[in-house]
């Protein structure tokens, strides 16, 4: 389906601005001759230097990356990549030098006769590689024929490793009728391109649904009825699989209207299973093209309350974002539509608010088709929502939608997203770009925000490298997956351990056995959370996340935490101290914090590494400890002896996991396949490959019993393994929408 003429809106009358003065503009610009029209700003750290800059191109064929203080350009760009470009960018490291490249598709119906596909940029400016499309028509006269040019790139590209080697793929569509993963260097993967028959103008959205290691593709698309095998007037949305070299085709939703929405993934009925939200599209007129679709992300199936999607009134071709509104832990839909409203709804179905365009009073009216953004606007820590149309951009509140502000960026046209970051010296931003289709040039903007809690959903397709859902998954498959092994023989004793606690990256406490509920985040955190620590008495716990927020519960105190420190990278471990009055932080560089009665004993921050660190591990007395690289290099401090590790062993996954024994004379390392390394007197008692399960999951935790004599596995999905005495207590499996992340044992 050709169909790809977007709609231009010339800026209308003058609005009464509704307290745009709270949002100062920090720098703004006009860019003439050339219009950016639908290539959303991405916000990432393109050049290294530990800040986010903006990424965004134009239909002029200008690749932009701008210093976030000034506006201006960083040195090498812009560039001139030779085609329009519609599509937005990705930032990610994809070939894996250790440096982030940008990842754009090129092509546009506004611009005839160009070459399009995709193309690779390095940081410096330099260019990469360019990727070509098949040319199966021509797309500006929606002659069916050939013409010459390759086909454009209107879909934004997705990074991920979906076929579980450990390297990232490059993921999209494009109007060649086909969908994409090639790999760093712009080589198609084995077995893709995926023929669909028609025009791809949805991006993907990939995440890790049956927990094998490989993220699966969602992505949306047109159907003409005669074109090729498929011959179905409407749309298709399809979830698809790799595997042994061969795209696998998990499900397939057939709606009578095309899908150029791009789906979002996230579990918003708090079921435990994950949903893929999309929206539809308009080639055929039917009324199947102005619903919201909600579908099970494993199946396809219906989802209660969502039967036969929502008509919002007008076409839907902007595309949902997820977030939590209302405070309660699950996330809320929000998109906009054609017939100039924008829509909230609840995970069970149920319309939360919807606000209108309304010449009078605060919006006026007006076809949407850009797609918002969920972020706290006001500083109260509650998440809104941003969204611009043909007079700029408004902020609604988002537990009601009411209008916040409006219009930023005033008589510039959008139909793109805008973004929000945190961006060092210049502090938290609002990025926005407009357009003016008849004077053929745009504005692009950054407004001042006053909020610190962290957006929902940042930007278009949420995070840099563009996955629109929770991460997940994508870590190697070993060969020895599927093998069989003889574990030693189980005896499940009841001096293993009284009770045990399952934290979710959301914040969420699972307590079984004897191990007492002091309460938990229970998913009101923005900000994932990344390790748990209990009291020796079980009488309280602490939750960590990764800016380093100390969240105590129950009897364990507060003694100081990373807020308001600007850090090198993410906290990713936490160690309290055996008297429980302090405890350590550690940073993905390495790097050591110490609060309470906790001693510095030395660190790896500053060092250069083969592997990052992650994770810490105190020692019984509580001075010394050992950091666990993710090659199984070990590094002791204090009074942590030293008694082995796999670093410079080939290893079929990376090390994720260390347990030290009750008495501190040896350790394990988990490997994330379920592999189990001991050294010094810790004993094999089992490991996740032994049980010669195809579909065994993948580990992220090993907790070792009160006795030593066994231990615990944790796998993402909340499923907990027993090995020697250890006990099975339960489990919240299937229960752990966003993963479980730390397992705490209490003796």
């Amino acid at each position: 389906m050709l169909l790809g003429t977007l709609l231009a809106v010339v800026p209308g009358p003058e609005t009464t601005a509704l307290d745009a003065q709270s949002y100062p503009e920090r720098w703004g610009y006009r860019v003439e001759g050339a219009v950016n029209q639908s290539s959303s700003p991405g916000v990432g750290d393109v050049n290294g230097n530990g800040r986010s800059e903006i990424v965004y191109g134009d239909q002029g064929g200008w690749l932009r990356v701008l210093d976030a203080t000034t506006g201006g350009n960083i040195p090498g760009f812009p560039q001139q990549v030779g085609t329009a470009i519609d599509s937005s960018p990705a930032i990610a490291d994809v070939t894996g030098n250790g440096q982030n490249e940008i990842i754009v598709g090129v092509g546009s119906t506004w611009v005839p006769n160009q070459q399009g596909g995709l193309v690779i940029y390095r940081r410096n400016g330099q260019r990469h590689c360019r990727f070509t499309t098949a040319d199966q028509q021509n797309i500006w006269t929606e002659d069916p024929r050939p013409d010459g040019y390759a086909e454009g790139v209107f879909s934004t590209p997705a990074i991920g490793d979906i076929t579980g080697n450990g390297r990232p793929e490059i993921v999209f569509g494009g109007w060649d009728q086909k969908i994409h993963a090639i790999d760093g260097n712009c080589n198609s993967i084995p077995g893709f391109p995926y023929h669909v028959d028609d025009t791809v103008w949805s991006s993907p959205a990939l995440y890790d649904i049956d927990g094998d290691g490989r993220l699966e593709i969602f992505i949306g698309g047109d159907q003409s009825p005669g074109a090729g095998s498929i011959n179905w007037q409407g749309g298709e949305f399809r979830a698809l699989d790799y595997r042994n070299g061969r795209v696998h085709e998990i499900w397939k939703r057939q709606i009578r209207d095309v899908i150029h929405s791009s789906p979002a993934i996230g579990d918003i009925n708090g079921d435990g299973r994950m949903e893929v939200v999309v929206g539809g599209g308009n080639a055929w007129g039917h009324s199947d093209g102005r619903r919201l679709w909600v579908w099970r992300a494993d199946n396809g199936g219906d989802v209660a309350g969502w039967a036969g999607g929502k008509d919002l009134g007008g076409v839907v071709r902007g595309s949902p974002v997820l977030g939590d509104l209302t405070g309660n832990g699950r996330p809320e839909i929000v998109v906009t539509s054609r017939d100039g409203a924008v829509y909230a709804f609840r995970g069970d179905g149920q319309q939360l608010w919807r606000r209108p365009g309304i010449a009078n009073c605060c919006i006026p009216p007006g076809a949407l088709n850009s797609s918002p953004i969920i972020a706290d606007m006001t500083g109260n820590g509650r998440q809104d929502v941003v969204f611009g149309n043909a007079w700029g951009y408004y902020i609604l509140n988002g537990a009601n939608g009411n209008v916040i502000a409006g219009p930023l960026n005033h008589g510039h046209s959008s139909e793109n997203s805008p973004a929000i970051g945190d961006f060092g010296s210049a502090g938290r931003l609002l990025v926005v770009t407009g357009f003016s289709q008849p004077n053929n040039r745009h504005r692009i903007a950054a407004y001042q925000v006053p909020g610190t809690t962290a957006p929902a959903w940042p930007q278009w397709r949420r995070t840099a490298n563009n996955i629109a859902a929770p991460r997940s998954g994508g870590n190697p498959l070993p060969p020895g997956q599927c093998s069989l092994n003889s574990n030693p023989s189980a005896s499940p004793s009841t001096a293993s351990a009284r009770g045990y606690w399952v934290l979710g990256r959301s914040g969420g406490v699972y307590s079984y056995g004897d191990a007492p509920f002091h309460g938990s985040l229970g998913g009101s955190n923005a900000v994932p959370s990344v390790a748990m620590a209990a009291r020796s008495d079980a009488r309280g716990y602490w939750i960590v996340d990764e800016r380093g927020r100390v969240h105590p519960f129950g009897a364990a105190r507060f003694h100081g935490d990373m807020r308001g420190t600007a850090l090198n990278g993410p906290i990713i471990g936490f160690e309290p101290t055996p008297s429980g009055n302090g405890y350590w932080l550690l940073g993905r560089d390495g790097g050591i914090f110490s609060f309470g009665d906790a001693a510095f004993y030395g660190s790896m921050g500053g060092t250069r590494l083969n592997s990052p660190v992650i994770s810490i591990s105190s020692t019984p007395s509580g001075r010394g400890y050992w950091l666990l690289g993710a090659d199984g290099g070990i590094f002791s401090f204090g009074d942590a002896a030293f008694y082995g590790s796999t670093g410079g062993m080939r290893l079929n996954a990376p090390v994720i996991s260390m347990s030290v024994n009750p008495n501190g004379t040896g350790y394990w390392l988990l490997g994330a396949d379920g592999g189990v390394f001991t050294f010094g007197r810790a004993d094999f008692h089992g490991s996740i490959p032994g049980l010669g399960l195809c579909n065994s999951p993948q580990a992220v935790q090993l907790r070792s019993t009160a006795t030593g004599k066994g231990y615990w596995l944790l796998s993402p999905q909340g499923g907990i393994y027993t090995f020697g005495d250890a006990r099975f207590l339960g489990a919240p499996t299937g229960h752990v929408g966003n993963g479980a992340v730390d397992m705490v044992i209490r003796p």
